[in-house]
């Protein structure tokens, strides 16, 4: 392929051959306690792809579909063959399903693992065989950076072009610095640290006082923890908004919590720190909250205080906070303490010292003046009067920010007259992002996490969420504080540092710009282009980003004037779907999000086309996708067409655990969708949707589906892994009609794809068929198998029931399911139960439909309930599900089984009926936990056990064998003597850092109005 001159393109590996399974199990243990990679503790950004995936997208879409593939799982850092990989997962998995503690069976992190040279060469001769020169990979929407580290770290020359300046900073750090200063920038950093630390505390810490404790003496403050506090409505005393007054609620431990005092002819209220449980001084139970479902209760009163009143406080000017606790590190362990008087005219104090200094400050420009903006996210704080940056944290903490900025700027010329201009200004980059670092975890939005025991950052998830109780850290504390904040920034960059890389390897190239106009390149003239784009509305990228803009444009806007010159961050050309900035020209919030939608996809149209244009004839541009919304999925396919692109394959990678699948709770796994596209060739015409294009969509899907199957992939994964294959078939073509000349849709070649993969899973869970089986429980039947749990997205859902010719709102009408918002619920027979059997004339208006004269019409919803004893069933699930609660109504056993034969005789249910087809395919999709007796789901769903039990004395049919088997110890020895001593912490618990993109809260965390 001499520089994209050849007609015939070689097949690229990414297009042949993936182990997508392998580098799943390696995203995942990237999460892992304290093992994530350093370039995630390096600077918040949000949805940041994991390295293992990013190398492996990057490193596939450069190589021949030929090379081999033990040295591709080499270089991808695995610790053994991936099918050993995949075995010490799936190890794991089955001890934490059985409770059996086993001997972490994996080796070191894939990110981790050293790169062999003889691996490197192999990969650099493949490569350049292939292009006619070692490749350019280029990551035009480039992020936090994950995707053109992994490529710089592999050895191929590196472009990195990222829209939003906040990002370009932290780019900067992770792609050029390591390169170019390595760990000796880290040491220096240290070094400087210090002083300004020093300068820091000299100024701040009378405004942190050690107070003397009854029970622990002089201990340092770690943290203070504060409540939102409005006039109560009936004596106008400050009374506080505490969802719950627990300071520690651990799984062990005792937990403590935090007792108001009040003292109603004086007006004002304190606490009482108190352990939960028995003995002296504990409390039987925690104290009555004071918030909860957006409603405060007074202290004073007891009166339940309205939402609209706590917000018109707010937004007046009139709701203030109040220290409730202190928190200390002590020999003892973390204790807490009420606040005392000198805690009290501290806080005062820092507050009349920040007026005292801010005009000077806002006139040098050391701390932010700008506004925030209305948007998605932004609406939170200005509901509630938070209406400037700086207004985002407390006075005390915007005292020290403000002396933070003025130390660094007094510092600058000192450290550039030492280290000289270019490492100095590293240094100071770095200790920037220590403010950053620190204005995460000290403002009025981060909080204390009662059940980590520890404090939780602003960006716990991705919004401005009000905090009613918030924490404010004490920056002065030698054992966190600043110190912690620049220290871990600067132990992120060194770790980066010493990540393996390919000898001789350089700092990728970067640029700040829209990736839909890339003028500084030329046409045709890179080899591969990688992106993770933005996913629809996930994450309202500039809106969260102005919250550090605003420091760092203090802090390195003298050296990067092109990135930090405007007010905020630019957005206009922001590849987001945001609804805020449609709602002024739109008469319903509807048409504004139709609105953004249209601009969304237009935008990433216009980038696909100049990824195009500045692709090579024979290039490849891979894109990583994560949504949950198959209106994305089809808005992504649309563009990519449009732009000249043909889709030529997909490949799903689990970037998160499945404990939550092991309870069949709910279906939260995610995957990262690796796709990948190639130019289509000109003039490539029009395609026709008839029926041979529609069964080649379907034998390339049901194809991809039993491979994915085979090597290991989940059955969501199945299904998604085969709109890849389906897409090549229908983007093909510059455009695809039907007979009559009318365009047709991607998401119809999507529906036809699932429907082929529904209809080959069913074959494999039903030998027999499902001849005669409704739709609704073959959609049951393919909810149990690909989902494996009860409760699901409402996108899967849709695409299931797409699958079987049925829309969710058929489901939800016909009682199968209870839609929530964006959640799904599959209902059990014990949801579905009507509290009396129909009467005859009511069974016939089930069959037939109700007539006038004919009775009292029965509501649709109650006659589409079942009971055991109903005489006609609407579907062969109602009949199944009766027969089990039918056997569960006479106790099971013994007289369990002589009840269901007799429903069994009654509705002549026997040996080869549809209905007993259907009970063997759901009791082999039946996910493990509705198959444990002890288990709140399987007791929930009743059904399955009932229908195990019964299936061979009723019917003679020999049930799945449900016995869960315990790791194996031989396979465990294979698997630890193939990994080798790792040096690595045993524990594989799922994390989330603080750019975990998918965060869901603690049932305890905060409420919020």
């Amino acid at each position: 392929m001499p520089d994209g001159k050849k007609a015939e393109r070689p097949r690229l590996l990414i297009e042949e051959w993936l182990p997508a399974a392998a580098i799943g199990v390696e995203c995942i243990r990237e999460r892992s306690t304290g093992q994530q990679p350093p370039d995630k503790r390096f600077h918040v950004w949000w949805a940041r792809r994991p390295l293992a995936a990013s190398r492996a997208a990057v490193l596939a879409s450069v190589l021949p579909a030929d090379f081999p593939r033990e040295t591709f799982e080499r270089l991808m850092g695995f610790w053994g063959p991936s099918a050993y990989v995949i075995a010490g997962e799936e190890m794991l998995a089955a001890a934490r399903a059985s409770g059996t503690k086993i001997e972490n069976p994996h080796g070191m992190r894939a990110f981790r693992a050293p790169l062999k040279t003889k691996d490197i060469a192999a990969a650099h001769e493949a490569a350049q065989a292939l292009w006619g020169h070692l490749p350019t990979v280029m990551d035009p929407m480039a992020g936090g950076g994950s995707i053109p580290l992994e490529s710089a770290r592999l050895g191929f020359q590196t472009l990195a072009n990222e829209y939003n300046p906040v990002a370009c900073s932290v780019l900067e750090a992770t792609l050029d610095y390591p390169f170019r200063f390595g760990p000796k920038l880290a040491d220096r950093a240290r070094h400087w640290g210090a002083i300004w630390r020093k300068r820091f505390n000299a100024k701040m810490e009378r405004f942190y006082p050690t107070v003397t404790d009854p029970t622990y003496g002089d201990v340092p403050p770690l943290c203070y923890i504060l409540a939102r506090t409005i006039p109560c409505p009936t004596t106008g005393h400050m009374t506080p908004l505490v969802p719950d007054w627990h300071l520690l609620k651990t799984k062990s431990g005792v937990p403590v919590v935090a007792k108001p005092v009040v003292d109603k002819a004086a007006g004002i209220w304190t606490t009482e720190i108190r352990p939960i449980g028995v003995g002296s001084g504990a409390l039987a139970s925690a104290p009555a909250r004071t918030y909860s479902k957006g409603k405060g209760i007074s202290l004073f009163t007891g009166e339940v205080i309205p939402a609209d009143w706590i917000k018109a406080q707010a937004q007046s000017g009139r709701m203030a906070s109040a220290i409730y606790a202190v928190a200390m590190k002590t020999p003892q362990g973390l204790k807490f303490r009420p606040p005392q008087q000198a805690d009290l005219d501290a806080l005062d104090a820092a507050e009349a010292q920040l007026q005292q200094w801010r005009g000077d400050w806002e006139a040098r420009n050391l701390i932010p003046t700008e506004s925030i903006p209305e948007g998605s996210k932004t609406r939170e704080p200005l509901l509630r009067g938070v209406t400037r940056w700086a207004d985002m944290f407390s006075p005390r903490q915007l005292l020290g920010f403000g002396v933070l900025m003025e130390e660094l700027h007094a510092l600058r010329p000192k450290i550039l007259a030492e280290e000289g201009e270019e490492l100095g200004e590293a240094i100071i980059h770095l200790l920037a992002f220590g403010v950053d670092k620190l204005t995460n975890y000290n403002s009025a939005s981060s909080f204390w996490h009662a059940i980590r025991g520890t404090m939780a950052n602003t960006f716990d998830r991705h919004d401005f969420s009000f905090k009613l109780t918030f924490a404010e850290m004490a920056p002065t504390a030698a054992s966190g504080g600043l110190a912690w904040a620049y220290g871990s920034v600067i132990e992120a960059y060194e770790q980066v540092a010493k990540l393996p890389r390919a000898e001789g390897g350089s700092p990728a190239e970067m640029s700040q710009g829209s990736a839909a106009s890339l003028i500084h390149l030329a046409d045709q003239s890179l080899d591969a282009i990688v992106v993770d784009p933005p996913y629809s509305d996930n994450v309202q990228y500039s809106e969260l980003a102005d919250y550090f803009y605003v420091w760092l444009k203090r802090s390195q806007g003298h050296r990067r004037p092109e990135w930090f010159s405007s007010l905020l961050c630019e957005n206009a050309e922001e590849a987001v779907k945001n609804d805020a900035r449609f709602r002024a020209g739109a008469k319903k919030a509807k048409d504004a999000a139709a609105a953004a939608q249209v601009h969304y996809q237009s935008l990433m149209t216009k980038v696909f086309t100049e990824a195009h244009r500045v692709l090579r004839q024979d290039g490849v541009l891979t894109v990583m996708f994560t949504h949950k919304q198959q209106e994305a999925w089809e808005a992504l396919f649309a563009s990519l067409i449009e732009a000249g692109f043909t889709i030529t394959a997909t490949w799903p990678v689990k970037t998160e655990s499945e404990h939550s699948l092991h309870q069949a709770k709910k279906n939260a796994a995610q995957s990262t969708v690796i796709l990948v596209a190639r130019v289509r060739p000109d003039h490539a015409g029009t395609g026709y949707f008839d029926a041979a294009m529609q069964a080649r969509i379907r034998t390339v899907a049901e194809a991809a589906a039993e491979r994915l199957s085979a090597e290991g992939l989940n059955p969501v994964d199945q299904l998604v892994g085969s709109f890849g294959p389906a897409m090549e078939v229908f983007s093909a073509y510059d455009q695809v009609r039907t007979d009559t000349g009318e365009p047709v849709s991607v998401g119809a070649a999507i529906d036809i794809a699932a429907d082929a993969v529904a209809g080959w899973r069913i074959r494999q869970l039903a030998q027999g068929g499902l001849q005669g089986v409704e739709e609704e429980a073959q959609f049951a039947l393919l909810c149990w198998a690909t989902l494996r749990a009860a409760e699901f997205r409402f996108n899967e859902a849709k695409i299931l029931g797409h699958a079987v010719g049925k829309d969710v709102s058929d489901l939800e009408q016909a009682g199968l399911i209870a839609r929530k918002a964006d959640k799904v619920n599959i209902l059990s027979a014990a949801d579905r139960r009507r509290a009396e059997p129909l009467t005859e004339a009511e069974a016939q208006q089930l069959l037939f439909g109700w007539e006038p004269g004919k009775g009292r019409r029965m509501k649709k919803a109650e006659a589409l309930k079942i009971h055991p004893r109903d005489t006609v069933f609407r579907t062969h699930l109602d009949k199944a599900q009766a027969l089990a609660l039918t056997y569960l109504d006479a106790g099971g056993g013994a007289a369990g089984i002589g009840a269901a034969r007799s429903f069994a005789t009654r509705h002549g249910i026997k040996l080869g009926d549809p209905t007993v087809r259907l009970i063997e395919a759901l009791l082999r999709a039946a996910p493990p936990a509705v198959r444990r007796e002890k288990n709140a789901v399987a007791q929930k769903f009743a059904e399955f056990r009932a229908w195990h039990a019964m299936l061979q004395p009723v019917f003679g049919l020999t049930p799945p064998d449900w016995t869960e088997r315990k790791p194996d110890q031989a396979v465990l020895d294979l698997l630890s003597k193939s990994a080798g001593p790792s040096g690595e912490d045993a524990d594989e618990a799922e994390i989330e850092d603080e750019e975990d993109d998918e965060t869901e809260e603690d049932e305890e965390d905060e409420e919020e109005e």
